[in-house]
């Protein structure tokens, strides 16, 4: 059997780590042509100035992965720390520019616009899109001002908080580990060790918490004075306009979720009793079913993602393999590396690089799947002009959670033995309450957070009593106990590019639902899924669905069309659990 590298290749797109020559030439190289670009702007030359924004977009995007990189896979490397700010110095020098372009644009009359747009209908949506943006922001001077105010004050934050956790250890059973590593062990099959951890994570991060809830006071706070000086009235707007959906489409999806939660809540129950508790609790949610559950080598992972992905798309299982083969992927299990996964786009190169800990577990497994379906939606993009590559995350999850629910559907298709189809439909149904419950509690939570924050600072009490009351309303009171610091130590609480980096994983996953139940009755459903993926960038996702689909987002059709699917799988979990009360047996 092939044998995978589990080490990421770096050097093919900027040689010598952190410490590249060529890497500190490009910015410099970045640095002139944002300074020709705006001076193309000063002349009014539009037209000429578009294809070099692409040119520095691609570039940007291509040095930002790989610091990105560099930073995940050492948090010890001081170099890589130091080009983190360079890199925020050059996105912001470049998004100044880029508010020029849109005043410009915005300032044209609607016959010099239009005329543009035909000179450049390879991007005539991501033109149509700015301009209707910058017609709610504020003038070119005061946008840059904030965004020059951001850099060292709102990211700044950002990065302190990535900083802290990174270097962050956790004491368990005479070692001390980093987050990612002891994150692992609450989907241990010993009770015991996940409490431990659970109770390892809460107590250092109650010592930190009056840091934690600084952090993110400021961060809410500078958005809403942002928000406040624009005039916008909602904080959800930037979430729904970086998402290019409608408002009716986000209350659809989860007015929805509310209306059908009995499944899971039936399925929680379940599982409880054959972990032998009362109730389940917040360890105990991506605990397998059996204490002898066997280890998933990285190599059989693989091979067993390359088999799923050929049988419902063979360019997907083509593209997995290469990926996999030509060391695109960052999975071995040591200390110092960042906590959590992500894919990242390297434009100019075309490739693709993934970040994760594989630990031998069926959740790993999807996770790859999960990040590989990131990385086939790159590869279906990259042939595009740079604007028309800007998918939102929301999309971007649909790649994603489409290419874990094609592992996932498979492997428990294909399994006849009981015990195993009944782990496999734990793990599936596991991960839908992370998507449908979880991440709607962070949602609440953020909700509340922001209604709390525009009357001033919220305190760490606070802010874990919010946290709470909104995990106990998303799961339905069905946990033993909850996670009230969940709201420090969640990454995406403190991500600075997205606000309200949660219900996009809620859209995806059900989206893709629905995509995978369409695919299953179109034995020639790859051409139309590629399609779709190709268009991601360049409409709304309420036409992408209408164009593509013939579904209407904004009503809960396709939302309940996915929910019926869970709970068909809850029930056949149920029926399944009958017949082994005791999975260790």
């Amino acid at each position: 059997m092939v044998k995978f590298p589990q080490v990421w290749e770096l050097d093919s797109f900027f040689q010598g780590g952190s410490s590249s020559s060529a890497f500190k030439a490009t910015c410099s190289e970045v640095e002139a042509k944002i300074a020709t670009f705006v001076t193309l702007l000063g002349d009014q030359k539009l037209s000429d100035a578009i294809p070099l924004l692409q040119e520095i977009g691609l570039t940007l995007r291509e040095m930002d992965s790989f610091v990105c990189c560099l930073i995940s896979q050492d948090v010890n490397d001081s170099e890589a720390r130091i080009l983190d700010p360079k890199m925020r110095t050059l996105t912001t020098a470049f998004a100044n520019a880029m508010i020029l372009f849109d005043e410009s644009i915005k300032k044209l009359s609607d016959e010099a616009f239009t005329a543009l747009v035909e000179s450049h209908d390879e991007v005539a949506f991501a033109l149509e899109e700015r301009r209707t943006l910058s017609k709610e922001k504020l003038s070119s001077r005061e946008e840059a001002f904030i965004n020059d105010l951001a850099l060292d004050g709102y990211h700044g934050w950002s990065q302190i908080w990535s900083t802290f956790i990174g270097e962050m250890t956790f004491p368990f059973r005479g070692e001390d580990l980093f987050f990612g590593q002891i994150e692992n062990k609450m989907a241990d099959p010993d009770r015991m060790v996940r409490k431990e951890a659970f109770e390892s994570i809460t107590s250092e991060f109650t010592r930190y918490q009056s840091f934690f809830a600084q952090t993110l006071n400021h961060l809410g706070g500078f958005r809403l004075q942002v928000y406040e000086k624009r005039g916008w009235d909602s904080f959800l707007q930037e979430a729904i306009e970086e998402n290019r959906m409608e408002e009716t489409t986000l209350n659809a999806l989860f007015e929805t979720i509310e209306k059908n939660r009995a499944p899971l809540l039936e399925y929680l129950k379940c599982k409880a009793a054959l972990l032998g508790v009362d109730k389940i609790s917040w360890y105990d949610l991506e605990a397998p079913l059996s204490s002898n559950s066997e280890e998933i080598s990285y190599d059989d992972a693989a091979h067993f993602i390359i088999k799923q992905f050929n049988r419902f798309s063979p360019k997907m299982g083509a593209f997995a393999k290469q990926a996999l083969e030509s060391g695109w992927i960052e999975a071995e299990d040591r200390k110092g590396k960042s906590p959590g996964g992500f894919c990242t786009a390297l434009p100019l190169k075309r490739e693709s690089r993934i970040f994760m800990t594989f630990s031998k577990t069926m959740t790993n497994v999807f996770t790859l799947a999960h990040e590989l379906g990131h990385a086939f939606h790159n590869l279906v993009i990259f042939p595009l002009p740079e604007m028309a590559q800007h998918c939102k995350m929301n999309v971007a999850e649909t790649a994603s959670t489409m290419a874990e629910m094609i592992v996932t559907r498979a492997a428990i298709d294909q399994e006849s033995d009981p015990k195993l189809r009944l782990s496999l439909l734990d793990d599936h149904l596991s991960r839908a309450t992370s998507y449908l419950m979880n991440i709607y509690a962070r949602f609440l939570f953020e909700k509340a957070f922001y209604e709390e924050r525009k009357g001033g600072f919220v305190s760490h009490e606070r802010l874990s009593h919010l946290m709470e009351v909104a995990q106990r309303r998303a799961y339905g009171d069905a946990l033993g106990t909850y996670h009230p610091l969940f709201w420090a130590s969640k990454m995406h609480f403190y991500i600075t590019d997205v606000p309200f980096y949660n219900f996009p994983y809620t859209f995806g996953y059900l989206f893709s639902l629905g995509i995978h139940t369409f695919a299953e009755s179109d034995p020639n459903f790859e051409d139309s899924y590629i399609s779709l993926l190709k268009d991601s960038g360049q409409m709304s996702v309420e036409q992408l669905a209408q164009i593509h689909l013939q579904v209407d987002l904004r009503t809960p059709d396709l939302w309940q069309q996915g929910l019926d699917v869970i709970k068909r799988d809850v029930e056949e979990f149920v029926k399944l659990s009958s017949l082994d009360k005791n999975p260790d047996s």
